[in-house]
């Protein structure tokens, strides 16, 4: 590896289709990894963020398949791909309208799971025969009349539909409207799963639809490195990849616009709960707009741009309500910094909200041992310090034996490690200026990360240096978001 390859290297000439294709896989890969990282398997997803996550992996999958297809020689049919001659509105990539009432295949299946007729564990162990299942029971309901109605009870038996393929069985004599299941799978049967309509079902904890959403951000970034790898400089390609590209890139610019907002806020702890929840919905509505724009085919930076605008102005807007907020608020000087270096945030937020209401000193002091902080705390602030690098985007390596935040920043993390690599190979080649400059980038991003602020910053760095990170034992996501960066170095 030579040290030069920090610098990027002029661009091959291409066609300009090709490279605008690159470019938003590029885009959509990246998004898609640090989507997935912010994410818990656990929570809960906003329908409006599950739908756009759904809809841009349904694109690119598309794509993926189409130019799988197209490799192969399958699709050199004189048009067949080609929208322009199918009569408007009828038109998809593949010359059929695809229109189920409930959506799309995926859709039925969170559809189940919100409806409690397949748990999450069944999803995780059989979700590839599920969305089979779900893709040609969609394709069942695409003639489903319009301008009739398609409700509740209608949406349980498209879902019946959906598990009588995957190889479920129901109680067909059961008239109660439940749906009973009388034999599973024979995949989960033998790992001893049940389903939870099943009359001997133990239901367990269900492993919520976050892991459903972050599955699906999982596989658009693996096959957006595989289509990067499938399109070559000076492909001419159709005009509805580009398309399907564009709205998937945006998609999940939204979608990562909007998660960023919710969990990495940096005025969060400060304003209250329902200026929070009314800024979100403005947030979702404003770039539902930018989304709902009509731009060329080849403009890919107006609605981004737009959506980096959006997210300084709400900025702006609530560093300004905060300011007045901590303005308003007695924190009494050097004895709240000491009653947070003591108790933590949360912990003054509750005595000050206790004393407010007027707690007597024995419930303060309750309080007060709640939160008081001790040497056990200090593993749960280093993971909580490696969530936040991580929903950052800056890949943190195991913290297996880690005592302490500057020890985790010697120990796992890859950027560091590449930097300190680089560094040693610019000083073995004599390069003094070269040299300087890493030590700076290196102090910059030890501070930064000490502090766990302006992260962002670190994983530029993390992006420039790339090139030295090594990949063994990483996570594959980590893999996926070193390989994206090699892939343009």
């Amino acid at each position: 590896m030579k040290i030069n390859e920090l610098h990027n290297q002029p661009v091959s000439p291409d066609t300009y289709e090709a490279s605008m294709a690159l470019n938003q896989l590029l885009k959509i890969g990246k998004h898609a990894i640090k989507i997935h990282n912010m994410i818990d398997d656990h929570a809960e997803m906003e329908s409006w963020v599950a739908k756009k996550i759904d809809l841009a992996g349904d694109y690119v999958k598309k794509v993926h398949g189409y130019m799988q297809g197209e490799k192969a020689g399958l699709y050199d049919d004189g048009g067949m791909t080609e929208i322009k001659k199918m009569p408007k509105g009828t038109g998809t990539m593949y010359g059929v309208k695809e229109d189920a009432p409930f959506g799309s295949g995926m859709d039925l299946v969170r559809m189940a799971v919100m409806r409690k007729f397949i748990s999450a564990e069944e999803y995780m162990n059989y979700g590839k025969e599920l969305k089979a299942a779900a893709e040609e029971t969609a394709e069942n309901y695409d003639d489903w009349p319009e301008g009739e109605g398609f409700g509740s009870s209608d949406g349980n038996f498209a879902i019946k539909d959906m598990m009588d393929k995957a190889g479920y069985e129901f109680d067909d004599n059961d008239r109660s409207g439940r749906f009973v299941v009388t034999k599973m799978p024979e995949k989960l049967e033998k790992m001893g799963i049940k389903n939870a309509r099943m009359g001997d079902a133990v239901t367990t904890e269900d492993a919520g639809e976050g892991h459903m959403s972050k599955s699906t951000l999982y596989h658009t970034a693996k096959y957006a490195i595989e289509l990067m790898q499938m399109i070559d400089k000076g492909d001419d390609l159709e005009g509805w990849v580009q398309s399907k590209l564009n709205k998937a890139a945006d998609y999940l610019q939204g979608v990562h616009n909007y998660e960023e907002y919710q969990k990495l806020n940096p005025y969060r702890e400060e304003l209250d709960v329902n200026i929070l929840q009314k800024h979100a919905g403005i947030v979702q509505k404003n770039i539902d707009e930018i989304l709902g724009r009509e731009t060329s085919l080849d403009d890919v930076d107006t609605k981004p741009g737009m959506m980096r605008i959006l997210a300084k102005r709400v900025n702006e807007v609530e560093k300004e309500i905060a300011k007045k907020t901590r303005k308003d608020t007695n924190e009494s000087g050097i004895l709240y910094r000491a009653g947070v270096k003591k108790y933590g945030k949360a912990g003054m937020k509750a005595i000050q909200s206790a004393a407010a209401k007027g707690a007597n000193h024995q419930e303060i002091g309750k309080i007060k041992d709640k939160h008081l902080k001790d040497d056990e705390v200090l593993d749960e602030g280093i993971k909580d310090w490696a969530k936040n690098l991580a929903m950052a985007g800056v890949i943190v390596a195991g913290l297996a034996g880690v005592g302490s935040i500057q020890d985790a920043i010697d120990r796992s993390i890859p950027a560091v490690q590449a930097m300190e690599t680089a560094l040693e190979l610019a000083q073995d080649q004599g390069n003094d200026e070269l040299a300087d400059m890493i030590k700076k980038d290196l102090s910059a991003v030890k501070v930064r990360l000490e502090s766990g602020k302006d992260l962002g910053f670190v994983k530029g760095m993390q992006d420039k240096y790339s090139k030295f990170v090594k990949t063994e034992g990483l996570a594959y996501e980590s893999r996926l978001a070193i390989m994206l960066d090699q892939r343009i170095k």
